[in-house]
């Protein structure tokens, strides 16, 4: 009995020791699995171009996050300063970063680089849904990508709201200006600060986009995409140009900038980009501190409620990273609901449709506390235009001919006829 009982030990100890693979090897230790290897270190560098973000930003919305989701992953940014030229020593160098935060312009410029990544295969792997972006955005990342294929996912947006200074309507004994107006409502609202009070020029509106901004809330393209003729004799732009035209017409717009508004506080109202916000927080609890408010952008008659084509801030990876898994990673990060609503609330404005998140806008912010922001979201982005890689030259002659035009030194259509002849010689004579 006790021969048989030694012997069934001596099997447990066998089986224990194979087991736990002391047999050979010693200490006891299981061999660690493939899979339970705690994944090596990556260093991600993000290259800031054209998109204006603070190192503080940075920290908070995409480093910090994306170290707190991956303790492994850590993101370093590097900020482009040379423009294409700075991209092309990169490039050359062979030591490209691995993701990118731009504009969405320059989406089509690194696609025609070679540096954009489909995301396509990576956004199935990672089932990460598209479809809770913002479908302007999404549209604009699609037209700027020129294809099927989606380069860029929107990180931020920019909007666009009428800034007004409550204390110079009241002043003035002026009604707000109202949810809903068109350009025609807000430039005639403008006419009732045209006055010189104890020697100082007040003003009613200014510090508006630029004719190429504009020109979004119409969809107008610069150039026609198929014949590559420049087209901005049209109606359209003719009405853009009116536009800027009778704003600069009001005694007293003419030259107005945002120091009048923001320092000066003797510009009525700004229809303008929400940057704005941020430089109105700076002021807040200081001697120049004022009351002011928001309402929608203005629109055009025939599109109400629409304000201009979609921008902001969009995230690619690198098609010459080597870690483009763990860039795209980062990017889903810093694209999720729970980072979208720190970035909104403190300021920048999430690339999510979520309504809630929306309505989480400025709630970091001091000064944001009981404005109308509410009414600036009742305006919808306008579709985007297919861009076409003229648009620089044609945007040049486009900025002569607005000058000429507020200086009264020559009429809309002339001005414009003039641009386009010009831009067409430019653009012929732009090697094929």
């Amino acid at each position: 009995m006790f021969k048989k009982s030694a012997a069934i030990l001596a099997g447990f100890a066998l089986l224990f020791e194979t087991a736990c693979g002391s047999g050979g090897g010693g200490g006891g230790a299981s061999p660690v699995k493939p899979e339970d290897k705690p994944p090596e270190p990556v260093q991600l560098v993000m290259l800031q171009d054209g998109a204006t973000i603070t190192d503080e930003e940075f920290e908070n919305f995409i480093a910090g996050p994306v170290h707190a989701k991956y303790p492994h992953i850590t993101v370093t940014m590097l900020r482009n300063t040379k423009g294409k030229d700075g991209l092309g020593t990169m490039i050359a160098s062979g030591d490209f970063p691995d993701f990118i935060l731009t504009v969405y312009p320059s989406i089509k410029v690194f696609k025609e680089l070679g540096t954009a990544y489909d995301l396509n295969d990576l956004i199935k792997k990672y089932n990460m849904d598209t479809g809770k972006f913002d479908p302007s955005a999404m549209q604009t990342s699609l037209v700027y990508g020129e294809s099927d294929h989606l380069f860029a996912i929107p990180f931020s947006l920019n909007f666009l709201a009428t800034f007004y200074n409550k204390d110079l309507f009241d002043r003035f004994g002026v009604g707000y200006p109202k949810e809903g107006m068109t350009w025609e409502q807000v430039i005639g609202l403008s006419k009732s600060f045209s006055k010189v009070l104890e020697g100082v020029q007040y003003r009613g509106l200014g510090a508006i986009p630029s004719a190429g901004e504009l020109n979004t809330q119409l969809m107008l393209p610069y150039v026609n995409k198929t014949t590559n003729k420049v087209e901005i004799t049209t109606d359209g732009w003719k009405r853009i140009m009116q536009l800027i035209q009778s704003v600069n017409d009001v005694p007293g717009n003419k030259g107005a900038i945002l120091d009048h508004f923001l320092k000066d506080q003797t510009l009525a109202m700004v229809a303008s980009y929400d940057a704005r916000f941020a430089a109105l927080e700076k002021l807040h609890g200081t001697p120049n501190q004022f009351n002011w408010d928001v309402t929608q952008f203005p629109s055009q008659a025939d599109r109400p409620n629409t304000s201009l084509t979609s921008s902001g801030h969009f995230l690619l990876v690198s098609s010459l990273s080597k870690q483009k898994e763990a860039a795209f990673q980062a990017i889903q990060v810093v694209t999720g609901e729970e980072v979208q609503k720190k970035t909104t609330a403190s300021g920048r404005f999430t690339s999510l449709k979520d309504e809630n998140i929306k309505a989480l806008y400025g709630k970091n912010m001091k000064s944001m506390e009981g404005k109308n922001i509410k009414a600036v979201f009742k305006s919808a982005f306008a579709p985007p235009f297919t861009p076409t890689k003229y648009d620089a030259l044609v945007t040049v002659r486009l900025n002569e001919a607005v000058k000429k035009v507020i200086n009264g030194e020559t009429d809309v259509n002339s001005a414009l006829r003039e641009a386009e002849e010009a831009a067409s010689k430019d653009i012929a004579a732009q090697p094929k």
